[in-house]
């Protein structure tokens, strides 16, 4: 029976990475890896593993599921204490925080070094490296995605990102996010999920996954059982989501029990309370064994790594202090405790936890071999970035990498009014720009053409009235909301409704460059001759709305999600070049 975790892993999850190589007609990968056999990867994991762990102390099978954080890597102090940790009580993993490239692969080398097993190096990358260190160029958040019609493109971004974390020595992405987002005010999920449409939620999130995974590196769907619809951050508190079972399986469950089917490595179970799983009053889903044990393992049949959202949370901080909530998620049925607030003395409380009979000895053990499995094949290739460190802008933001991040913003631009405004040659002549914000790439191009561009304040309303009052009239407007923020604030309805009164009396094309969801204050665009939204105000973003506009490309982006009492979720125009 000790093998029997090892064996269900390699047919499920290392056949799946063996036969899913990516190919070299995409461009990213210069040549797949030859097709590895069952029986040569069982052979070597499992020998491996026996031998490592029988080798291994009680503390250090216990440390193999601690993730500590990586927060201050350019804090001398900190960083040497984080580094006596490694070396002392020798972790499973890291999780690395903001930080540049380069002090990314020093990190990465230096706590490797004082490792007597791999560390599993891990990094939220929703979007890209670019999410935690800004020299690299982000691609497009999930919604922006959800919008895109060819899912073959979010996949080869997530092979793409794979590339770039192989590049660092990167093994494990937080990503995908694959909560349905059913509430338009979530504070904390938001443009991070890919729409509220559950099976289109499912179809995005598998091809995110397998691109990482194809690619070698581990995606982690999160968070379990769905962080979808919470009115409350669980950063900051512990969100109640009040959804039967019933809906539940047909839609915050949808993406999870999809990804899982597709041979999904990793989950990331959500500090959120969810009564109809388990009643028991203030309980996180992380922390349940209903939860983690009966549901996704038992009744799923999830046999990949669980993996706690950062226990340092307020939504994990309410079953106690460090230690006790290291043990109690243990216990819960998670593999791994990430971000561990107290290592010495988490591996202190399961030690005390064995002996109280609160977790065996088998269990232990099943979680240590199920770590040491996807060690083992997450580790078997060495990063290059010993040998890169002098190139590894150009090698991070490759032009592949640029201009598949250009395609995927190109891909998304959704038209929601048009009324023969489009395709658009071209910006007529005679017509204006309007800019409410920050919008440089495309101001600047319509003052090459020509054109006059107005510039209109987003922190002075006084400055902003002066502005549109002293325009002289135009036959037509481009009007670009570049700040999608501005427009919710009640201190700028006046403006809103004059922007909005401009664009109904005039041929007009407006460009929506933000969260589907703050286009709601609009109310009253749908007047204007066309209507454009791009999710997000990114250079690649305002490229797309340039191309639109001079008939470059069309559109056929589909809105992931319902803007209130306006558009559904899947609205959209389908515009030819």
């Amino acid at each position: 029976m000790r093998h029997f975790f090892i064996v269900f892993l390699l047919l499920t999850g290392l056949v799946f990475l063996a036969h899913c190589q990516p190919t070299p007609a995409n461009g990213i990968v210069d040549e797949p890896e030859p097709p590895l056999t069952v029986g040569l990867i069982y052979d070597s994991a499992a020998q491996w593993v026996d031998s490592v762990y029988s080798g291994l102390s009680e503390s250090e099978r216990i440390a193999q599921l601690f993730w500590l954080a990586v927060e201050q890597p350019d804090n001398g102090t900190s960083f040497e204490l984080l580094k006596g940790q490694v070396a002392k009580h020798q972790p499973g993993g890291i999780l690395l925080f903001r930080m540049s490239p380069q002090r990314a692969v020093g990190v990465i080398e230096t706590l490797q070094s004082v490792s007597k097993l791999p560390l599993l190096v891990s990094i939220d990358g929703e979007w890209g490296l670019g999410m935690r260190m800004p020299e690299v160029r982000s691609f497009p958040y999930a919604m922006t995605l959800g919008a895109i019609q060819d899912d073959s493109l979010i996949y080869r971004m997530g092979l793409e990102i794979a590339r770039q974390f192989s590049v660092l020595g990167i093994h494990v992405n937080m990503a995908p996010v694959a909560d349905v987002n059913s509430n338009p005010n979530n504070p904390v999920i938001g443009h991070r999920s890919f729409g509220e449409l559950p099976d289109h939620v499912a179809r995005k999130s598998v091809a995110y996954m397998k691109g990482l995974q194809d690619g070698g590196v581990m995606a982690v769907g999160k968070h379990f059982p769905g962080h979808g619809d919470t009115s409350t951050d669980s950063h900051k508190t512990l969100p109640v989501v009040h959804h039967s079972r019933e809906l539940l399986d047909s839609t915050d469950l949808v993406p999870f029990k999809a990804m899982i089917d597709a041979g999904l490595w990793g989950i990331m179970t959500a500090h959120v309370e969810v009564p109809s799983l388990d009643n028991r009053r203030g309980l996180p889903a992380s922390f349940s064994d209903s939860v983690v044990t009966g549901l996704l393992r038992q009744q799923l049949g999830f046999n990949g790594l669980v993996i706690t959202d950062a226990v340092n949370m307020q939504g994990a901080k309410t079953m106690g202090p460090p230690g006790k909530v290291d043990v109690l998620a243990l216990a819960a049925g998670n593999d791994i405790v990430e971000f561990t607030e107290d290592l010495a003395g988490g591996i202190a409380a399961v030690q005390k936890a064995l002996a109280d009979s609160l977790m065996t000895r088998a269990n232990l053990e099943d979680k240590c071999r199920r770590a040491l499995a996807f060690k083992y094949w997450l580790t078997r290739h060495p990063s290059p970035s010993k040998m890169n460190k002098q190139n590894l802008d150009s090698l991070l933001n490759a032009p592949s990498a640029l201009d598949l991040n250009q395609q995927l913003s190109d891909a998304a631009l959704t038209v929601l009014v048009n009324d023969h405004m489009l395709p658009m040659v071209g910006v007529p002549g005679e017509y204006a720009c309007i800019v409410v914000g920050q919008a440089p790439v495309i101001a600047l191009q319509m003052q090459q053409q020509g054109l006059p561009v107005y510039q209109l304040s987003t922190s002075d309303p006084a400055a902003f009235d002066r502005v549109l009052q002293s325009m002289e009239p135009y036959p037509g407007y481009v009007v670009v909301i570049a700040d999608s923020q501005w427009g919710r604030r009640a201190v700028n309805h006046s403006g809103r409704n004059q922007l909005i009164r401009l664009a109904a009396q005039h041929p007009s094309l407006v460009v929506f460059m933000g969260n589907a969801y703050h286009l709601s204050p609009w109310r009253g665009l749908e007047k204007a001759s066309g209507l454009v939204i791009s999710y997000q105000n990114s250079r690649e973003a305002q490229q797309a709305v340039l191309k639109l506009l001079n008939g470059e490309i069309g559109a056929n982006g589909r809105l992931p999600v319902s803007v209130k009492n306006w558009f559904e979720a899947g609205s959209g125009i389908v515009v030819s070049e």
